[in-house]
């Protein structure tokens, strides 16, 4: 009788040395898992998409980011900047008033990309849009959070003309931006089913997976390699993914793989990838 639960390991490696060993199980077609109700599952996935969004980002953000460097830039709106949006949605609903910022942003980043040409200045950007408190999630005034490179931060200020900017330097222990990105997406609301939480210039690079093993002992809890750092793991539970964070100092990068080739392809990608 065919095994009805694989589980496997998954490794990312970002540039600033964070990496990702996440252990999920793939289980067969056709397989019946309890608790399977249709609104339950409705919630299940909105919040799982909400997570696979914030490691999506967090992965971005750190192959593509240093702390002590690049910025972090919370853009909002002035009087005139909200008068704008009213008039160009023709109403003052909360999820169209969303929806006309979202079309603010980019028109926004249109005009950061032609100033960033011009002025021969490397461009690398992520944002998101939001209309909550980003502690206490109430309703608040809408505005958007952006990640960019150092080079073209003055830019970026210059060019968004519909409020404020206001500017910090990136941080995060060992260089970790993954509490950013979950951060940023928890302030995210769901307007529309499918919509983008995010959005990425093309210009970052995306990092794909360094290998995906087999586990061989489904119920041990991930451990970080020798001479990595700790830096978060998730809770260990039987039966259930796991996520571990740790950093790898330069002097433990750019090794030649061994035994890390992908063995995905042997099975269904239709399960429950974290």
């Amino acid at each position: 009788m065919e095994e009805q639960v694989k589980w496997y390991i998954r490794e990312y490696r970002c540039r600033n040395g964070i990496c990702e060993n996440t252990k999920f199980p793939v289980f067969a077609p056709g397989t019946v898992r309890e608790g399977s109700r249709r609104h339950t599952r409705a919630v299940d996935r909105a919040e799982k998409q909400a997570v696979e969004a914030a490691r999506e980002l967090a992965r971005l953000l750190n192959n593509n980011f240093a702390t002590g460097r690049d910025c972090y830039l919370t853009l909002d709106y002035s009087g005139t900047g909200i008068d704008r949006l009213i008039m160009r949605a023709g109403t003052d609903d909360a999820d169209e008033l969303y929806l006309s910022a979202e079309r603010e942003a980019e028109n926004f980043a249109k005009r950061l990309r032609r100033a960033c040409k011009a002025a021969g200045v490397e461009m690398r950007y992520a944002y998101v849009t939001s209309d909550m408190d980003g502690e206490t999630f109430a309703p608040a005034r809408i505005h958007h959070h952006l990640v960019i490179n150092a080079e073209a931060a003055s830019l970026a200020e210059k060019c968004w003309t519909a409020g404020g900017a206001m500017a910090k330097v990136l941080y995060g222990d060992h260089g970790d931006l993954t509490v950013l990105a979950e951060y940023m997406i928890g302030q995210v609301r769901a307007v529309m089913p499918g919509r983008h939480r995010y959005h990425p210039s093309r210009t970052l690079d995306r990092p794909e997976p360094y290998k995906t093993i087999e586990a061989r002992n489904p119920e041990a809890p991930l451990m970080v390699p020798k001479g990595c750092e700790f830096v978060f793991r998730s809770e260990t539970h039987a039966g259930r993914a796991q996520t571990l964070r740790y950093y790898r100092p330069p002097e433990k990068r750019g090794r030649n793989r061994r035994g890390g080739q992908s063995v995905m392809g042997k099975v269904s990608r239709g399960g429950n990838d974290k």
